[in-house]
């Protein structure tokens, strides 16, 4: 599959298509098959940016007649009736349409939002009314009732930490009293970041209901992001729960280490006191860190120290005592890789999955004309209980179909509703059949618009429409051609000695060897001038003088990108001298901005076929290939419509 892939790559990059034009005059009769000027000219324009002009268009049309041919006899092979070949495109079609997809609108919109709402941090302070997953509609209402509550105990001027204590079921309240360390947006339910960015510093949320239950907000600061710092700390020990006695000699200790520091002592040499093992072995240097990372008085703490080398008082969590040392901080990243983070975080979270369904839903509903005719209920004689372990089977005694919906004028029914359900039913802890069933249908209808426009795409949308067909013909391509000509050459061992031996005399009887140095250039004039000196004088322009010469300091302008003795197969550069009749001294290669200087040129004896297998193989490929396009051409014949290809070649001139 690997080798498939690197294959069919090239293939697509040769034929890659980059727009579609409005006319669609046909330029080329192959066989039956008739093939537009459009399709050719934005192929060849792709292909060509840097050489387009009438002597190019001539030498591209017969590659791309080549090209076309074998589609065509893959095609009639009935190759893309194949099931491999037809599940293979569809995954490749559903990738290619997503950026042409409704969905895009909304995602982008909801990232956009998430990229700003990063920029800042927020501190929250939270009480917690847990909820099971999969919860039942009276035990919901249950936990909202208690959490509305618990909101009106507060409004009335009860304490919020003592409230908070008392009915939270977040594990921590304990230690925080409902109060949480700033946090950055994408790391708090996207529910409860709708409150926050809408809401005023101290205001106290409705219940707000996320997976885990429902959580009374109240906003008790915002600030912008932070970024990242970099700290040392000396730590002691001293949890909550020590002695009185043992508290004071831990505390007696970190004053005693903080009271060093003060009298000239080195934070490095102090920090092999630290009960942090790990860190005191490297001066007590930390990992960087951003917001919400560590627990609140110590991020606290370290983000306040301003200067390189400042360190702090001791400071209690519950961990123990710290002194912190500044080593470096840096601003927040405003990196495409950051960003790209940020988007695969917000594609990820279910709940922004389900808006961008609701979006989706709703719009296609409008463009596709959705009529819905009979409720979808109607399927609920069918099931039992065997839907909510997954193993439900549609009867075989269904009755008449019946139309559910309609999407511009094509009926989906209530059997086509339960194949949906047959195909994609999971184990529930959901038992109720109503629910059950409008859950599904959203999703079947939501599935189905989904499907009906990418399928429409090939008619809305031209440019996908041809990026979809260069797919589809590059890899007719590729299996057409692993089958005609690289897995016969390869396999073909008596073929392969065969050719070998009939053309030892004129291919391999000798090996050459080429020194030769290679240039890549960026403009025409620039290879046309060191063309010249190449040809006037090896002596005074070695490689080094030429690139000194034509790049005046620019390695981007003119540059020697690589040299060296080769025989044909071991370097790509030399094999477009062996593969070029015009063995010039210096050769131009305008459509790679390449010129090859050969210095030299050397002959020996050649080798023998085992030593050479794989130049030999690839020789023979060219040479089935060869007879097998001149087989083709008899097959499917020929005929280039003149008047448009002139139309095509003056078009540039005019440009």
């Amino acid at each position: 599959m690997k080798m498939k892939t690197i294959k069919l790559t090239a293939v697509l990059i040769f034929f890659s298509l980059s727009g579609f034009s409005q006319t669609n005059e046909t330029l080329l009769t192959i066989g039956n098959k008739k093939i537009s000027g459009d399709e050719f000219l934005y192929i060849y324009k792709k292909n060509n940016a840097d050489n387009i002009n009438k002597e190019s268009v001539d030498e591209y049309l017969k590659l791309f007649i080549n090209f076309k041919l074998k589609v065509t006899e893959a095609e009639n092979l009935k190759m893309d009736t194949a099931v491999a070949f037809k599940k293979e495109l569809a995954g490749y079609k559903s990738q290619l349409a997503k950026p042409y997809l409704t969905e895009n609108i909304k995602w982008k919109e909801l990232t956009d939002e998430a990229l700003q709402r990063n920029k800042k941090e927020v501190k929250l302070d939270i009480i917690f009314t847990k909820l099971p997953r999969n919860a039942s509609p009276e035990d919901t209402l249950k936990a909202y009732n208690k959490s509305l509550q618990i909101r009106e105990r507060i409004l009335q001027g009860e304490n919020f930490e003592t409230v908070a204590v008392k009915s939270s079921d977040d594990r921590s309240v304990s230690k925080n009293k409902g109060h949480l360390s700033f946090l950055k947006p994408l790391k708090i339910p996207y529910n409860i970041q709708n409150f926050t960015f809408k809401a005023n510093k101290g205001d106290l949320s409705m219940p707000i209901r996320t997976d885990f239950g429902y959580y009374l907000v109240k906003i008790a600061d915002m600030r912008p992001e932070h970024g990242f710092v970099k700290v040392a700390h000396i730590m002691i020990s001293a949890s909550d729960n020590l002695s009185d006695s043992l508290k004071t000699i831990k505390k007696n200790k970190i004053d005693s280490i903080y009271l060093q520091l003060q009298n000239g002592g080195k934070f490095e040499e102090l920090a092999k006191l630290s009960d942090d093992k790990a860190s005191a072995k490297k001066g007590g240097e930390l990992p960087e860190f951003s917001t919400g990372r560590m627990v609140p008085e110590f991020e606290e703490v370290a983000f306040a120290l301003q200067n390189k080398g400042d360190y702090s008082k001791p400071v209690k969590t519950r961990f123990g005592w710290h002194i912190i040392k500044l080593i470096s901080k840096r601003p927040p990243e405003e990196t495409k890789k950051n960003n790209d983070k940020i988007r695969k975080t917000v594609e990820s979270d279910k709940v922004r999955q389900e808006i961008v369904k609701q979006f989706v839903t709703s719009k296609l509903k409008q463009t596709f004309n959705y009529k819905e005719l009979n409720s979808p209920e109607i399927l609920i004689d069918l099931l039992d209980s065997t839907v909510f372990v997954g193993k439900w089977k549609m009867p075989v005694t269904k009755k008449t179909d019946k139309v559910l919906f309609s999407l511009n004028g094509k009926n989906y029914s209530d059997r086509n509703f339960a194949a949906y359900i047959e195909e994609n039913q999971k184990r529930t802890k959901n038992s109720d059949l109503k629910t059950f069933v409008n859950n599904y249908f959203k999703d079947f209808v939501y599935t189905t618009l989904s499907e009906t426009e990418i399928t429409n795409l090939e008619k809305t949308k031209p440019a996908f429409s041809y990026l979809l067909k260069e797919y589809h013909d590059g890899m007719l391509l590729f299996d057409l051609m692993k089958k005609e000509i690289w897995d016969k050459a390869s396999e073909d061992t008596i073929g392969l000695k065969k050719y070998y031996n009939s053309n030892y005399d004129s291919l391999y009887s000798k090996q050459i060897n080429y020194n030769i140095s290679v240039f890549k250039y960026q403009k025409a004039k620039d290879a046309k001038k060191a063309i010249n000196r190449l040809k006037a004088s090896r002596t005074k322009y070695t490689d080094s003088v030429l690139v000194q010469k034509m790049s005046k300091g620019d390695t981007l302008r003119f540059a020697l990108i690589d040299a060296g003795n080769f025989t044909k197969g071991e370097n790509i550069y030399a094999d477009k001298i062996f593969n070029n009749p015009n063995k010039q001294n210096v050769i131009d290669f305008p459509k790679d901005n390449l010129i090859i200087a050969i210095n030299d040129k050397k002959i020996s004896k050649g080798k023998p076929f085992d030593e050479i297998r794989g130049i030999v193989i690839s020789d023979y490929q060219n040479y089935l290939e060869k007879k097998w396009l001149s087989e083709l051409k008899k097959k499917y014949p020929v005929t280039v419509n003149k008047e448009e290809l002139n139309k095509i070649k003056t078009s540039f001139i005019k440009q």
